[in-house]
């Protein structure tokens, strides 16, 4: 049976020293040994937005977004097929409220796809994607949310 392959080396190219604890590079290349909290924000309001995405609301709220759109919708609208990996909140709900994490428009996106909208949405940049993409801002939930559920 094969078995998954142990990343032990440093992956750096042509680097060939074992990998620090943390990180995928050796102590040479940036790694190191010991766990940085101060990297990583370890507030209570953080700490409430992982609690969301571990209820099983959300997980069959993922899974049914995900067995009905299984591909990225980023990566259809340039006409490439690739798995969708993440359900996205076309409206970020941390801006908008509790109640828009639920009532909101979801698409599935690949990690890649998922990563630019995120970096989009720290312009305000809003965007819902399709045959042509569409670019909102944050004051644009409540009309389009209306717009959604007529259809």
């Amino acid at each position: 049976m094969p078995t998954i392959p142990k990343l032990t080396k440093c992956l750096t190219l042509g680097c060939r020293e074992e990998r620090s604890k943390f990180n995928a590079y050796c102590m040479g290349h940036g790694g190191r040994d010991t766990f940085d909290h101060r990297r990583y924000n370890t507030s209570n309001k953080r700490k409430d937005a992982i609690e969301k995405y571990q209820a099983i609301q959300w997980r069959k709220l993922r899974q049914i977004q995900l067995s009905k759109h299984p591909l990225c919708a980023a990566c259809l609208s340039e006409g490439c097929i690739t798995q969708a990996l993440h359900i996205d909140h076309l409206f970020p709900w941390s801006q908008l409220g509790e109640d828009a994490f639920y009532i909101n428009i979801f698409q599935s996106l690949c990690h890649s796809c998922h990563s630019i909208k995120t970096t989009l949405e720290q312009r305000d940049i809003y965007r819902h994607y399709g045959i042509p993409n569409k670019d909102y801002k944050i004051r644009d939930y409540s009309s389009v949310m209306v717009l959604y559920e007529r259809i």
